[in-house]
């Protein structure tokens, strides 16, 4: 995984500790803890997937290896759903 787009008709809600994102198109959805969420903001601020870890590795009390290990977990499942596209490397 290289890059990422967020669908156009995709929409997140922040909610008490954590976030959902609706895809408007299918009106399922999908919750996020508040880890979920920070990698969600990160990724609607457009910062590069490879960058993802290190910054949530800064926020929280994480390595980048196992912040790596999160985000590559969270965005294959928000691709499943069709959340989130990820462009092939």
């Amino acid at each position: 995984m290289s890059g990422y787009t967020i669908p156009a008709e995709v929409a997140c809600a922040s909610v008490e500790d954590g976030a959902v994102v609706l895809h408007m198109g299918t009106k399922r959805y999908f919750s996020l803890n508040e880890t979920g969420a920070a990698i969600w903001r990160l990724l609607e601020a457009d910062v590069p997937l490879s960058d993802v870890p290190r910054r949530l590795s800064e926020r929280y009390d994480v390595t980048v290896e196992d912040a790596r290990g999160a985000v590559h977990a969270l965005v294959t499942v928000l691709s499943e759903e069709d959340l989130l596209v990820l462009e092939a490397e």
